[in-house]
């Protein structure tokens, strides 16, 4: 398990990528658990509590698009057999992401909830999200084989998507 926390912490440095990732069903299965998992931890952590089912459809949802563009795009550029390790890698680094966001997220409702000052949370959470966009771009620039740049640009356009998505499944005002 060590080796694998190290491996997807290297990813999240930029020091590998998803060709280091093994092929394999079973990590890739267990990848996929986990980050459901902690992609439902931390919506219900925050705003989604009030939504279990919209939480639970979101992570869903989340999984099915990040599954679903990656698939398209290596299908489209022939590299579909990097499917296995490249779903492994967005979905391992992600649960590490995610881990990291669930006390950021915390602290900053509790924040807001008081009255308390809130700005340092949501600094600390908007670098991470930045963070996680330069991993979604490394980790897809080794996989489709393209630039760095192109990457980003993949990574934000999952990133709109997804926040499209979100709002549509867990909208943040009261309705």
């Amino acid at each position: 398990m060590r080796t694998l926390f190290d491996l997807f912490f290297d990813i999240c440095l930029l020091r590998r990528g998803p060709q280091d990732v093994p092929a394999a069903p079973a990590l890739l299965r267990l990848c996929i658990l986990a980050y459901l998992g902690t992609g439902f931890a931390a919506l219900m952590a925050g705003v989604g509590a009030a939504y279990p089912l919209r939480s639970l459809l979101l992570t869903l949802a989340d999984l099915a698009l990040l599954a679903g563009m990656t698939y398209s795009v290596l299908r489209a550029l022939g590299h579909s057999t990097r499917l296995a390790q490249t779903l492994t890698a967005l979905t391992g680094c992600g649960t590490l992401l995610q881990l990291v966001a669930l006390p950021l997220g915390i602290w900053f409702d509790q924040a807001s909830a008081t009255q308390a000052n809130a700005e340092l949370p949501f600094i600390l959470w908007l670098l991470l999200l930045l963070w996680s966009i330069v991993i979604t771009a490394h980790i897809l620039r080794h996989a489709f084989t393209v630039s760095f740049g192109i990457g980003l640009a993949y990574a934000f356009a999952y990133l709109f998507v997804s926040w499209t998505v979100a709002d549509w499944l867990l909208p943040l005002a009261s309705t």
